[in-house]
């Protein structure tokens, strides 16, 4: 399976969601944009302008889209698309969208960062406002996922590591699982 994880807009959760679900379904990590993915998954994790098309790898795209992020796109299973609750991050989430929905449908929109209720269906709304059928997956702030980018640990691995941390990351780590159960068995 070939799943990538792309936005225009940077700082919404990208490469953290990518390391999380590659560490947890031990597979591959490549990315198109210099981050820690060498040192923190290493023999799995690869950055590289161009990056290869192999089986069982999460591609993390930075914040731009190059030809030869295409290929990559045409073949995924699925592309994960996060997105944050703010003006900019949704409008860069559409043009997104617009950009890659005619090389793939498979398209799961993520929005991280929620806050205060409400903040799930408001993105939701104005995202729905321009496409139709897309399925959307909620992320809720957390500091979760810059402790797996600092210890090198995935999600469900954190989660797992105390009874304090089973406290401290349910919320983000139920809402996490549902999209890792969308790649588990398949």
């Amino acid at each position: 399976m070939i799943v990538s994880v792309i936005n225009k807009k940077g700082g919404v959760g990208k490469t953290p969601i990518s390391f999380s679900l590659a560490k947890d379904l031990g597979y591959y990590l490549q990315s198109n944009d210099n981050s820690v993915i060498e040192s923190i998954y290493p023999d799995m994790a690869k950055i590289s302008s161009n990056p290869e098309i192999i089986e069982n790898c999460i591609y993390d795209f930075g914040g731009f889209v190059t030809s030869g992020v295409l290929p990559i796109l045409k073949a995924s299973s699925a592309i994960l698309i996060p997105t944050s609750n703010d003006y900019n991050s949704i409008l860069r989430t559409v043009e997104t969208i617009e950009e890659i929905q005619p090389l793939n449908e498979n398209l799961f929109i993520v929005v991280t960062k929620t806050e205060k209720e409400g903040d799930f269906e408001s993105v939701k709304n104005a995202i729905n406002q321009h496409f139709d059928n897309l399925e959307f997956f909620e992320l809720r702030l957390s500091k979760a996922f810059k402790n797996c980018i600092e210890t090198g640990l995935s999600l469900t691995e954190l989660y797992h590591e105390t009874p304090l941390s089973k406290s401290a990351y349910r919320t983000v780590y139920h809402q996490y699982k549902t999209i890792l159960d969308l790649f588990k068995g398949e």
